[in-house]
């Protein structure tokens, strides 16, 4: 389609329906790709009591300069490009992990009980891009949103992918919150419309450049968001069982009122902060769970969990969906 035909389309597009009803299974979420550590779907073990959602890390909308292969590379306003770890993470290999729904041993063998658990999103942005911040640029909003619906819409249908996560943490002077929610906002529902996705989450962090974006977003299209993967990880290694629930409560009334569910996470990335899952994180989540507010969990991310055999992935999926036959 002709990216002026974009501008007119979106003066068209409902309002997306609320978020849908409670899945059927526990929600379990991980980011894989970012590090290059030829990590695959098939590595990591998926519980088949949970709903497992796969995020490729990242597609972002820089490209670097043919003129000078050593430069940074530079904003390209919406066109988006992969850069996960396209060698091991496949549109092949996307197919597979669907298909393998459930497997349980991460044992790369491919079997499992097909049972469709297993779901794979994009996520955009993130916080470099070859070392160098992966800042949201955008010339204006209606020709960042023609671009991004071109190139994402190609990246999606090519990989067979489900949905998208929002990841920008550096913004540029001019991308006022007013900008990146119009922005944002406005491709996630075009892309809903046009049938390319299913679902959407955005990934904050507890810093008040990022928070006035996010909460811009939240506030102007908040309903068309599932998910809040909230960086609980970013604060302070030092964090409390009594301190996480605390910040999980506040962030839960920042993103209350829209479609989405605010999920606990933990990184297994060394640079982690936060409560770790070894240090108290699963108290945390059994509080939530009898309070009736535990929601669902995701890691950032898969491949620095790898080198501990995916140790945690497996200890909250047992968590969250009890003990199964095949899944150790």
């Amino acid at each position: 389609m002709a990216a002026a035909f974009f501008p007119f389309l979106l003066l068209l597009l409902p309002a997306a329906a609320t978020a849908s009803a409670s899945a059927r299974r526990p929600l379990f979420r991980e980011y894989i790709g970012a590090e290059g550590q030829n990590v695959t779907f098939a590595d990591v073990p998926v519980h088949p009591g949970v709903d497992f959602h796969f995020i490729l890390a990242f597609a972002i909308d820089y490209a670097a300069d043919p003129a000078n292969a050593s430069a940074p590379p530079r904003p390209t306003d919406g066109r988006f490009l992969a850069y996960w770890d396209e060698a091991s993470l496949t549109p092949a290999a996307v197919a597979a992990a669907k298909r393998r729904g459930g497997c349980g041993h991460g044992d790369g063998n491919g079997s499992g009980n097909g049972n469709g658990n297993v779901r794979v999103a994009l996520s955009l942005g993130g916080d470099t891009v070859r070392g160098a911040n992966a800042t949201f640029r955008a010339s204006s909003v209606d020709a960042w949103v023609a671009n991004a619906i071109v190139s994402l819409t190609d990246i999606l249908t090519t990989y067979g992918l489900d949905g998208v996560d929002v990841d920008y943490e550096h913004f540029g002077e001019r991308e006022t919150p007013e900008v990146f929610a119009e922005c944002v906002g406005r491709l996630v529902r075009a892309l809903r419309v046009l049938g390319v996705i299913s679902f959407a989450s955005i990934a904050p962090f507890a810093n008040p450049d990022v928070q006035a974006h996010y909460g811009e977003l939240w506030r102007r299209y908040g309903a068309e968001f599932e998910y809040v993967n909230f960086q609980f990880y970013a604060y302070a290694a030092n964090t409390t069982v009594r301190q996480l629930l605390g910040y999980y409560d506040e962030q839960s009334r920042r993103y209350a009122g829209g479609g989405g569910k605010v999920l606990l996470g933990f990184g297994t990335d060394p640079a982690s902060g936060g409560l770790g899952p070894g240090k108290g994180f699963f108290r945390a989540c059994r509080a939530l769970r009898r309070r009736g507010r535990l929601d669902g969990v995701f890691v950032w991310a898969a491949d620095n969990s790898a080198a501990d055999g995916f140790r945690y992935e497996r200890v909250a999926q047992r968590f969250l969906a009890g003990a199964t036959p095949g899944f150790t």
